[in-house]
């Protein structure tokens, strides 16, 4: 349809340069004809196909470093790392000063205080005291006749015995071992005959007294004893 309005306008235009219009114009007047209706539009032409991906083009040279930034703001502590070596001991610091003295402790005591319950006892094995005087943490076994160390220490041992009608042997014996006689010899009516020892012993010693050779002249009565005493000393 456009090809076709532009040929017509073709032909107006040699019309009016050739002179040959209408008596009604003047010479070499060409008059203007009724333009001609639009053609349609046309048809739209095909998409290409698209276009191939441009390849990445080589790395450019390092660019120069740009000044520093301004400091940011510290940030939260970080976690607490493992433990380092243990460093050089140091020198020995200067003494302290003395501190105050502190209350003054409760020392235990360890005492024991038997007698005789009649006279001439067994002369085989310990003697046996079995009446008690003092025996709080029965220190002493009655029925053993020994004295049984309840802790290690330094310890006072002594006996004090009448001797009435016959002669007095004993000894003292720790562990079984004798550490002193005692020998009395009697004369008239009734004597006191006494012997004393100091003894170390430790946890679970033993100590007790025992009649030598059957003199066994150890007397007890109701106004008259024989007893075997021992305590802690330190």
């Amino acid at each position: 349809m456009r090809s076709f309005t532009f040929h017509v306008g073709i032909l107006l235009v040699i019309q009016c340069l050739s002179g040959n219009s209408e008596s009604t114009t003047k010479p070499n007047e060409c008059i203007a004809g009724v333009p001609g209706i639009p053609g349609t539009p046309g048809l739209n032409g095909q998409h290409g196909q698209p276009g191939r991906d441009g390849k990445n083009g080589e790395s450019g040279q390092k660019g120069d470093s740009g000044a520093p930034g301004e400091k940011g703001p510290q940030g939260p502590p970080g976690k607490v790392g493992p433990p380092g070596k243990d460093g050089v001991p140091g020198t020995t610091g200067a003494p302290g000063l003395p501190g105050f003295p502190g209350p003054l402790g409760k020392r235990e005591s360890y005492a024991f205080h038997v007698g005789l319950k009649s006279s001439s006892p067994s002369i085989t094995g310990p003697i046996k005291f079995e009446k008690v005087f003092y025996n709080e943490k029965s220190l002493y076994n009655t029925e053993s006749g020994k004295f049984t160390a309840p802790v290690e220490g330094l310890y006072f041992l002594t006996y004090h015995i009448t001797v009435y009608n016959k002669n007095v042997h004993i000894s003292l014996r720790h562990n079984g071992k004798i550490v002193q006689y005692m020998y009395h010899v009697y004369g008239s009516s009734t004597q006191q005959a006494s012997g004393a020892s100091i003894l170390a012993l430790t946890k679970g010693d033993e100590v007790w007294l025992e009649v030598v050779d059957g003199h066994n002249g150890l007397y007890a009565d109701s106004n008259d004893d024989s007893t075997f005493s021992g305590f802690l000393i330190s």
